[in-house]
This record gives structure tokens, C-alpha cells and sequence, in this order.
């Protein structure tokens, strides 16, 4: 199951935190989210307090081998295989919890691996002999304990197993028909105690990490949210409304970004002007100058290489270009596309007084900055605004390059 939308969550989090601290309510959603950020620690917990059962198991049995005395050889070969049975549960149990972090393959394997063990323990008490398995029978307590501490199930996963354990206790204990009631019930009753107090302990427990997860959910959620839209925010400044390109700070910002680059490589800046647009303002109005801009800036949004490209609106309607790893040689076709696609828009530009027949075009100018330069940022604009001026000045619809102060290349359209 996917997370839900941060919106969403958030919202199940400020409604149980509304809620009185008994009738907490998780949705599926909130509760997938829940177990998913626990899981590591509980995963953790396991696999170490497997290790540790393994190693208590294994000391017993050494123990039980080397130092007890053995009265019935056949019984005590059986026994063993019991241990050996549950060694391997628990040995299985902890390769697939350490294998994965999915919580519900781990609370899975968990739940099987105690009602295994707790069959298996049962199945010991009867192949000992009576004194033996009442001893065994006293510290089965152990076996309900562990999906409520060590295993820190959830309270209905806890309750599922616990009533698991005590039925196979019950159904083996009552067969036992050899056994005295005298050691037999109290037997139950101590299992059944200890399981309950352990449920109401595991309940109040699982109950007091959700209201410490909500809490803690609440004000991480809250911060993703508040950096999210600190982040839109931030990027609004670096956009121009009007078209969706940057604007005059993002094109500073990327500007200072490629004159300090480390890895000195060269660039082209571009400035690009539309021809006449101050008389097209005036004659067809604002509102259709304001669809002329962004058709403009969309045409060479689309001529842009990749996104290490930028398109910047600086104001009115000028427009620049930085295009990082462009060379003298490289920009020229670079910019008789990008002239050659707004023609192609066929925007109607007239005619007027001030605005001859025909269709909305654009003058460019480029300079080729080198890192190296003592000033690449203030030289790189002013070459680029001179080759500009002097497509402009040359008759617009054309492009020119600028270094130092050579034309290096002129295009006139066809």
C-alpha cells in the first residue's frame, strides 16, 4: 500500500490527536505509514533478541546434557530433538527477518515462528517424565511473554498469538492425564495470568508509541510542508508570472553559478529582442502583447538543449540565454534555429506605421564567456548587448556574435 499525500496524512494525524487518548482510530492509510516507521527498530530488536533465545536455548541444552544426570536415554533423544526443532524455527525466523525490511513478512515470521515454538514446547512436556515437565510446564510462561516484549507485537497481533499459545498449552496440558490436577491447573492459571498482563501491558504500550508517533508525525509532517512550500515560494521569485521562464534573479543567480564554476567551461550568454514590440504593444493592445511574450518564450523554451540550458525574461521584451559548454562555433546554429522557430510562429505584426508586414521576429546577440576572464560576468554582457545592437541596428530578424570587440559571425535571414 502507497503512502497516502502528505495533505491527507497530516489530516489523519490532527484527527486522532483531536480524539480522547482511548479512541484513537488509524486509518489503513495512517497505519501502513505507522508500522513502515517503526519497522527498523523492531526489526533490530528481533533479529537481537533472537540471537539472544538461540544462545539461552543452546546453553540449556548443553547444560542439561553435560551436567544433569539422564534417566531415560530414549526420552531424553526426543527432548533433544524437540530443542533441535525449535532451534531451527528460531534460526529461520531470524534469516528472513534479517533478509527484509517489508514489517509485514517480519510480523509474519514473528507471529508463526512463537505459535511454532510454543507446539513444540507443549510437544516436550510430553515426552518428559512428570517432575520434569511440571518444571517445564512453570516456565512456560515465557511463551505468552514473548509476542507482547520481546517480539513488541502490535496489541491485536499480540492478542491473536497470545490466545494461539494458550489454546496449544490448554489442549496439550489437558491430555496430560498422568499429571496431578494439583500441578496442572495452577499451571494454566499461571500461564493465563502472565498472558494477561502482558496483553494489558503490550496494549497500553502499543497505545502510548501511536500517540508519541502522532505527535512526532505531526511536526515532521508540518516541517515537509512548510520547507515544500518555502521551496514553490523560493521558486516563484525565480520566475517571471507572466511567461513561466525565469526571471532577472534566476538568470543572476545561474549567471554567477557558470562564471564560478570550477570546472571552467565556457558558455554562451545570448540576449534576444523582439522586433518592433513596443509598436505591436500599442497597436493590437496589452492583452495581446502578453500573448505574444509568452508565445515567444515558449518557442525557445522548446529550442533549449536540456535543462542545464536557461531562458530568462529580463524585462519588457528582452529575453536571455545561457547555455553552458556553447562555444563560438556551436552557438551560431543554436541561434538561427531559435530565430528561424519564432518566424515559424507566424505571429501577424502589422502592418503600421512603425511595424512592416508580415510576422513577429527576434534580433540576438551572444558572447562567449570564459571563465578565465578577469571579468566574465560585466564583459560577457556587454559584448552580448553590443552584437545585439548591432543585429537591430543591421536591419532585426538576424543574429550576431560578439568577442571582445569583433563581430565574429552575422546572419541575415534568408
Amino acid at each position: 500500500m502507497s503512502p497516502p499525500p502528505r495533505d491527507a496524512l497530516i489530516a489523519e494525524v490532527l484527527a486522532n490527536l483531536a480524539k480522547p487518548v482511548g479512541r484513537l482510530a488509524f486509518t489503513p492509510s495512517l497505519e501502513e505509514h505507522y508500522r513502515a516507521s517503526i519497522a527498523p527498530d523492531k526489526r533490530r530488536s528481533m533479529i537481537i533478541g533472537t540471537m539472544i533465545g538461540l544462545a539461552v536455548l543452546v546453553s540449556f541444552v548443553l547444560m542439561r546434557s553435560l551436567v544433569l544426570e539422564i534417566e531415560d536415554p530414549e526420552r531424553f533423544r526426543a527432548w533433544l530433538g524437540a530443542m533441535a526443532a525449535i532451534t531451527v524455527v528460531c534460526a529461520v525466523g531470524l534469516v528472513i527477518t534479517a533478509a527484509t525490511y517489508d514489517h509485514r513478512v517480519i510480523d509474519a515470521t514473528t507471529m508463526s515462528a512463537i505459535i511454532v515454538v510454543s507446539g513444540l514446547v507443549c510437544f516436550s512436556f510430553r515426552i518428559e517424565p512428570a517432575p520434569v515437565s511440571t518444571i517445564g510446564m512453570f516456565c512456560y510462561v515465557m511463551v505468552p511473554l514473548a509476542p507482547c516484549s520481546l517480539a513488541t507485537l502490535h496489541f491485536r497481533q499480540a492478542l491473536a498469538t497470545t490466545v494461539a499459545v494458550w489454546v496449544l498449552f490448554v489442549f496439550i496440558v489437558a491430555g496430560m492425564t498422568d499429571l496431578a490436577s494439583v500441578y496442572r491447573w495452577p499451571a494454566v492459571l499461571l500461564v493465563f495470568s502472565v498472558g494477561a498482563m502482558a496483553l494489558w501491558g503490550n496494549y497500553r504500550s502499543d497505545r502510548d508509541h501511536r500517540i508519541l508517533f502522532l505527535f512526532l508525525a505531526r511536526e515532521k509532517l508540518i516541517g515537509e510542508i512548510s520547507e515544500a512550500r518555502n521551496a514553490e515560494l523560493r521558486e516563484m521569485t525565480r520566475l517571471d508570472p507572466l511567461t513561466g521562464v525565469a526571471n532577472r534573479r534566476g538568470f543572476e543567480e545561474r549567471m554567477a553559478a557558470l562564471t564560478t564554476d570550477e570546472r571552467q567551461t565556457p558558455f554562451a550568454l545570448v540576449m534576444i529582442d523582439i522586433d518592433h514590440f513596443k509598436a505591436f504593444n500599442d497597436r493590437f493592445g496589452h492583452p495581446e502583447g502578453d500573448r505574444c511574450l509568452t508565445a515567444v518564450a515558449m518557442a525557445l523554451a522548446d529550442g533549449l538543449r536540456d535543462d542545464a540550458d536557461l531562458l530568462a525574461r529580463l524585462g519588457g521584451e528582452e529575453f536571455a540565454l545561457l547555455l553552458p559548454g556553447v562555444d563560438a562555433r556551436a552557438i551560431g546554429p543554436i541561434m538561427e534555429r531559435l530565430r528561424r522557430s519564432i518566424e515559424k510562429l507566424g505571429i501577424p505584426s502589422g502592418p503600421g506605421e512603425a511595424i512592416p508586414p508580415g510576422v513577429v521576429t527576434i534580433s540576438l546577440g551572444a558572447s562567449i564567456v570564459e571563465p578565465t576572464s578577469p571579468a566574465p560576468r560585466r564583459e560577457a554582457l556587454e559584448q552580448a548587448d553590443r552584437a545585439l545592437y548591432r543585429a537591430k541596428r543591421d536591419g532585426r530578424n538576424r543574429w550576431q556574435i560578439q568577442e571582445a570587440d569583433t563581430f565574429a559571425q552575422t546572419a541575415n535571414p534568408a
